[in-house]
């Protein structure tokens, strides 16, 4: 029985094209909504890691590491403004912070925010007890992938980045 629904808020495929066109030099990021159903599982990570097989990638189970809104909000700009692989900036910093902000701001409180680790990125990661992250863990084959995934009580989502050295 599948708990994830196909998410029609308008707001996402704005959200994706306004990603898209900020980013238009650089690869493209998934952006992926799901609703909830009633019968959704009481652990996040098991909504998290049905969202990430979806998707085609690979899941995390308890190798996924929560982190505050705010370490979330920096993953999701560095993502919209930057390369993985590469210190490149695609994207000035308050614009991708705006962007960040509006891909979070899908989700009403309480949220919880996850990420697969410390990927790339001028910023220290931090889980929620406050210790560092170090590394990560790919969902993908690729040789680069980070992002955040967000789970609220109506709806689940990632904003995530695959890239090449």
């Amino acid at each position: 029985m599948t708990f994830l629904f196909t998410d029609t808020d308008p707001a996402i495929p704005a959200l994706l094209d306004a990603i898209d066109a900020a980013r238009n030099e650089s690869y493209p990021l998934l952006l992926s909504m799901r609703r909830l159903g009633a019968d959704a599982p009481p652990n996040p990570t098991d909504i998290l890691d049905a969202l990430a097989r979806e998707e085609g990638y690979q899941p995390l189970g308890t190798n996924w590491i929560e982190v505050p809104r705010r370490i979330a909000l920096k993953i999701a700009t560095h993502l919209i403004a930057s390369e993985l692989a590469y210190p490149t900036e695609v994207v000035e910093t308050e614009p991708a912070t705006d962007l960040a902000n509006q891909f979070l701001s899908l989700f009403n409180p309480p949220a919880r925010y996850f990420t697969n680790g410390a990927c790339s990125g001028p910023f220290a990661v931090y889980d929620l007890a406050g210790g560092e992250v170090l590394g990560w863990r790919s969902l993908s084959a690729a040789p680069f992938d980070n992002g955040v995934i967000v789970v609220s009580a109506e709806r689940v989502g990632m904003l995530w980045a695959e890239d090449a050295p």
